[in-house]
């Protein structure tokens, strides 16, 4: 996206740039002054989980009103178009409580989108809440091998569910398009990951890549990079190949309870 026509007006935020939501990392060190419990005209909608505004609608948006450092406007809007695709949104200047203020409006807001009757908190989305509960429920479903692999399906299963939870939350922290390893990257490089992964993890392990049996990646507790690469290898590395099953269940298995305490940590630091 391009910056907004006039980057000296304040950012009126409705969705993951609030403060307490995911994004809002990316501008709170240059945010000068915050007006909570600020208002706009339209109507909120959701369209592939994102909020959008409707400036057709005839109710009134809540979110909070941006005001950043006078040496820093330029660095915020760029931080924040950075990671919202212009096929969703466009800017436009709005009236906030007699202020004007730059929002970002859906694009063909009514087009595959569905009326939002409360005040959007990504904290409630299904990947962060229910799919996670059924991931614990599959894993302690499961806990026991058996030849007909039926456990092993079922945690091959709670584990693609788990990662789609954690795709979710790097693209409403970082990127919203579909660059989906260059988001996961930066899984690793945040303190709460690294902080969970020790606490979490007592011992190496390693696996190698099935299209590629000479590369090995390693499960260290004090290796973030590599740690997240083995637990996303995990993800596309499980053969079914005779007796090695068992190890493959064995590993599929801690990785899947380590990952989910590691993740829910995460989360939690995420929305603080």
């Amino acid at each position: 996206m391009e910056l907004p026509p006039n980057i000296t007006l304040p950012f009126f935020a409705y969705g993951i740039f609030r403060p307490g939501q995911l994004a809002f990392h990316r501008v709170k060190d240059l945010v000068q002054e915050t007006r909570t419990q600020s208002t706009i005209r339209g109507t909120l909608r959701l369209r592939d989980g994102l909020p959008i505004i409707d400036s057709d609608g005839n109710s009134e948006v809540q979110g909070d009103v941006l005001i950043f450092k006078p040496n820093a406007q330029v660095e915020a809007y760029q931080r924040i178009i950075d990671i919202e695709p212009d096929d969703h949104y466009r800017w436009a200047v709005v009236d906030s409580n007699g202020v004007a203020v730059n929002v970002l409006l859906g694009k063909s807001p009514t087009k595959g989108s569905i009326k939002c009757e409360e005040q959007w908190d990504g904290k409630n989305d299904p990947l962060f809440t229910s799919a996670l509960e059924v991931v614990e429920e599959t894993l302690q479903a499961n806990a026991e091998f058996d030849w007909n692999l039926k456990p092993l399906f079922g945690l091959q299963m709670a584990y693609l569910l788990l990662w789609s939870s954690i795709e979710r939350y790097v693209s409403l922290k970082y990127h919203l398009g579909n660059k989906v390893t260059y988001k996961v990257r930066f899984l690793a490089q945040e303190p709460a990951f690294a902080k969970a992964l020790q606490q979490t993890v007592k011992n190496k392990r390693e696996v190698f890549r099935a299209d590629n049996p000479q590369e090995k990646l390693v499960l260290d507790p004090n290796n973030p990079k590599g740690s997240l690469d083995y637990y996303y290898q995990i993800r596309s590395n499980i053969t079914h190949r005779g007796k090695a099953v068992v190890r493959d269940y064995d590993k599929l298995k801690d990785s899947l309870s380590e990952l989910l305490t590691i993740f829910r940590h995460v989360l939690s630091e995420g929305f603080e």
